[in-house]
């Protein structure tokens, strides 16, 4: 890891805060930048929402399988990091030990290393950021730092600095988790009229996003839209 890469990417994410956010192209902006600075394949975003953790955004859809499946299991490194507030660093034969359940799960899916930051606000937990590497090769010291880094960005994103009270975050996340929801019908929408997985569907809501030059959760509502009004013809 590059010193001045890490620092162009944390710059960069930091200056999409200061104008009007599209949280969900924001957010799998931020976990690409994350993959490409600190190396990894997959990262993901849980958040707590009424007592359990749930998927905020993923970089891919082996990304969605394995933060659903923590979330689901109730165990696992995001889930760890969550519950104790403090990152969590694993590979190798030790991530089976650790996470009886899950930890197998994740190295038949083709990951070996794991590092999952805690999502810190005022003193607690919101969440976390897994970041999954298929080699057997752990985050360093000065990319678990990195790694922090963009957790707390996104952190900032789903509190906002004028949300000062614990219900105003609770109601953040439940809007945030809600732009999840519409990006997942899309990616179906686009997996059915195409005849391509999921991962590829999510490939090609960026691409077409990217081309519009417009925000993920809009072009993710005029996929569904165009799809309803066709079916409607």
């Amino acid at each position: 890891m590059e010193a001045s890469h890490a620092a162009d990417a944390l710059a960069k994410a930091s200056a999409a805060l200061v104008g009007e956010i599209d949280i969900a192209g924001f957010l799998a902006a931020l976990l690409a930048s994350s993959a490409d600075v600190l190396r990894v394949d997959a990262g993901g975003i849980l958040v707590e929402d009424a007592g359990r953790l749930d998927l905020l955004a993923a970089s891919s859809h082996s990304a969605v399988e394995l933060e659903l499946h923590q979330a689901q299991l109730d165990e696992g490194p995001c889930v760890q990091a969550h519950e104790s507030g403090v990152a969590v660093n694993a590979h190798g034969a030790e991530i089976a030990a650790r996470w009886p359940r899950f930890g197998p799960h994740m190295q038949e899916s083709g990951f070996h290393a794991v590092h999952a930051s805690p999502l810190r606000w005022h003193g607690m937990s919101l969440g976390a950021m897994g970041l999954f590497r298929r080699t057997d090769i752990s985050l360093t010291p000065d990319e678990e730092v990195v790694a922090q880094a963009f957790a707390d960005l996104a952190t900032v994103l789903i509190v906002r600095v004028d949300d000062v009270d614990l219900d105003a975050v609770k109601r953040r996340i439940q809007e945030v988790l809600h732009t999840r929801v519409v990006i997942e019908q899309a990616k179906g929408v686009l997996a059915e009229i195409y005849g391509v997985d999921m991962a590829e569907a999510y490939r090609l809501l960026l691409t077409r996003a990217g081309e519009d030059h417009d925000r993920l959760m809009a072009t993710a509502h005029a996929v569904i839209d165009e799809a309803q009004r066709n079916r409607l013809t």
